[in-house]
């Protein structure tokens, strides 16, 4: 039924929120995994192009998160619900027909660059290298030199002597730096979607760190897991179909050295036990001397 019922007694503004949730359960309903993800601070072109890139498995639809809650409790999606509790500050969801793994790394991996903010705490070193610049002498070139940044004049233009860590690691962005920055063009702040979580067609919640885990890291600790639950297994002799063979040969091995140094003569333990009594005597005639 639709969210429109008797649009003629509701505000042009109720409407238009009414169809925005009606296009969140149709797609909720549609795609086998629902992801949100916080998109601060990403450009509207890089957003334009994730979206034509992943087009057409992956969607986004951004949507507010009352909307987004309210139209939660309209459809019947297992998961749902839980997974909005983790809704970010800018709320977008992205719909995919692929499984969540990969439509996680698809949407993370693509970054853009921004200029740093004032009072920003650097994620890495932040260097101002070496080269020419597009900047003309005058203020900025006193401000360089306030901030040790060694400078020349080349072909009328400013330019960077050497390489220089302007921040460090972990340091927060002065005003100062911030402005320069921005001014020699340097954009050294990487953003994208960063998602808070994902379910999937069985709403089954994912949460990021484990989203970020690639399939051979998974592939790899499942192995590395087997081998040590086959170790285990082998050390407190547990039968079952993967054991019972190495366990088979490890007692007849220790049959076989137990049969052989009690002397027990079978088939099997004959050579063992004749080629050990006359080691045993090639041992003796050499301690006595016996030729």
């Amino acid at each position: 039924m639709s969210l429109l019922i008797d649009p003629g007694r509701r505000s042009k503004q109720r409407i238009r929120k009414a169809k925005v949730m009606e296009k969140f359960i149709k797609l909720v309903q549609e795609y086998p995994v629902v992801m949100l993800a916080d998109f601060t601070r990403v450009p509207a072109d890089h957003f334009q192009r994730a979206r034509k890139e992943l087009a057409p498995n992956i969607k986004f639809y951004v949507i507010k998160k009352r909307l987004a809650k309210k139209a939660a409790e309209m459809v019947e999606r297992k998961g749902l619900k839980e997974l909005l509790e983790r809704m970010p500050q800018n709320l977008v969801v992205i719909l995919s027909k692929e499984d969540p793994f990969e439509t996680y790394r698809k949407v993370t991996e693509s970054k853009a660059e921004v200029f740093v903010k004032p009072g920003e705490v650097a994620e890495d070193d932040i260097v101002i290298q070496k080269g020419p610049t597009d900047l003309a002498p005058g203020p900025i070139l006193t401000d360089l030199r306030a901030m040790n940044i060694p400078t020349k004049i080349q072909g009328g233009k400013i330019a960077i002597a050497q390489d220089v860590v302007i921040v460090k690691k972990g340091e927060v962005v002065s005003k100062q730096v911030a402005d320069v920055l921005k001014n020699l063009g340097i954009k050294p702040v990487k953003v994208g979607f960063k998602v808070t979580g994902a379910i999937d067609e069985e709403g089954i919640l994912y949460l990021p760190e484990v989203l970020a885990v690639t399939k051979e890291e998974i592939l790899e600790n499942l192995s590395a897991a087997i081998s040590r639950a086959l170790t285990l297994a082998l050390e407190i002799e547990e039968i079952n179909k993967y054991t019972v063979r190495p366990l088979t040969t490890k007692a007849v091995l220790q049959s076989m050295a137990l049969a052989t140094e009690i002397g027990w003569i079978t088939d099997k333990t004959l050579r063992p036990i004749i080629a050990k009594a006359v080691a045993a005597a090639r041992a003796l005639k050499e301690k006595v001397n016996f030729e």
